[in-house]
């Protein structure tokens, strides 16, 4: 028997329940203090095994059924998570436990509560890039599963009046368990090396962009295209399509930096020509309309503040499977701040449960 696993992660799951609690009308809505008995139920059949909880987005577009699945896989469901108010893009209620800015949205109190160490990874809905953006602006990984199949049940309309269904995205601190995550829910095929990748023409000269297709060029095929700087979501939602349809098969971008220099909502971008600089200025563009063109999308974090690279593979497994093995391909180029590891990944401890 693991003696020591057993307990470090006891106290891990202890403290992660005692942080939620104290985080109830913030960033959590409720909390399942069972996750400590079902914990140490997995831990009496495997001593060895590292416990790990995620937090549920609180809306109704994620079913029951997703949520039974992951735990009938080991994973245990803590908490239901706080969104912002009426799917808003910004969450004017919690603070981004990294920048100390007003917290992206919608799904934003998942991303906090992994900062703040009451859970591993979270499940989120993204209709206009409410998973996409706040995995950004938090420094965490996130894979968007629309173009997989993983969608909601309710039809909605967007700010700007354009009509989508949403898709479901999974959050976390580590891409691998994103992927696994996702691979509980969806089976995801193998997928060819030889990739066809559209890159907009504003960002090749793009730092991270420029190491993203070093590291790649030998085995994909890489394309220029033009893809106007204007943040219009109708003209994003049909060029990407004119890029897909021209036989690409995936986007990678760089967005940001998010909320830091504005705010990208559509309540603001409302108030005239300073609520639509502002708008405008909160480094979102593609992200915004990766799941109403039912895409699999990919955030990385790159180490900038509030910057991270976009994959966006086109709707269907193969090219979902593609986005998210890219991903897993051009990770190791990026690494985040020692310091934002130690504070907010390793100091939260989710192997011992104490602040190192």
């Amino acid at each position: 028997m693991d003696e020591k696993n057993v307990i470090d992660q006891m106290v891990k799951i202890s403290k992660s329940v005692l942080k939620a609690k104290d985080s109830i009308g913030k960033t959590v809505e409720y909390c399942r203090e069972d996750v400590i008995d079902e914990g140490a139920n997995i831990l009496r059949k495997d001593s060895s095994k590292k416990l790990i909880t995620f937090g549920v987005k609180n809306t109704n577009q994620i079913s029951r059924d997703t949520v039974d699945r992951l735990v009938d896989n080991g994973y245990l469901f803590h908490t239901v998570d706080k969104m912002a108010l009426g799917g808003r893009a910004i969450d004017v209620d919690i603070i981004n436990p990294l920048t100390g800015n007003v917290m992206t949205g919608s799904t934003s109190g998942g991303c906090a509560n992994i900062l703040l160490g009451i859970n591993d990874f979270a499940l989120g809905t993204d209709g206009g890039g409410s998973v996409l953006a706040p995995a950004i602006s938090t420094g965490l990984y996130s894979i968007m599963g629309k173009g997989l199949g993983l969608r909601g049940s309710k039809r909605k309309v967007s700010t700007d009046k354009i009509s989508f269904l949403s898709g479901l995205g999974v959050i976390s601190h580590d891409y691998s368990l994103c992927i696994d995550v996702i691979k509980n829910i969806v089976n995801l095929p193998g997928v060819e090396e030889n990739f066809k990748i559209a890159i907009p023409r504003n960002r090749i000269e793009n730092k991270s962009i420029r190491k993203v297709v070093r590291h790649l060029e030998c085995s994909m095929q890489f394309k220029g295209v033009e893809i106007e700087d204007k943040g219009d979501r109708e003209y994003l939602i049909d060029r990407c399509n004119e890029i897909f349809n021209d036989d690409m098969d995936l986007v990678i971008t760089e967005e940001g930096p998010i909320d830091l220099f504005g705010l990208g909502d559509s309540v603001l971008g409302t108030w005239g020509n300073t609520g639509k600089d502002i708008q405008n200025s909160s480094g979102k563009e593609l992200l915004k309309v990766a799941n109403m063109i039912n895409a699999t999308a990919v955030t990385i974090p790159t180490g900038e503040l509030g910057k991270g690279i976009l994959i966006i593979g086109k709707e269907g497994l193969n090219y979902g499977s593609m986005a998210i093995s890219i991903g897993k391909i051009i990770m190791p180029l990026f690494s985040v701040p020692e310091l934002f590891r130690r504070y907010f990944i390793n100091g939260y401890n989710r192997d011992k449960g104490g602040f190192i």
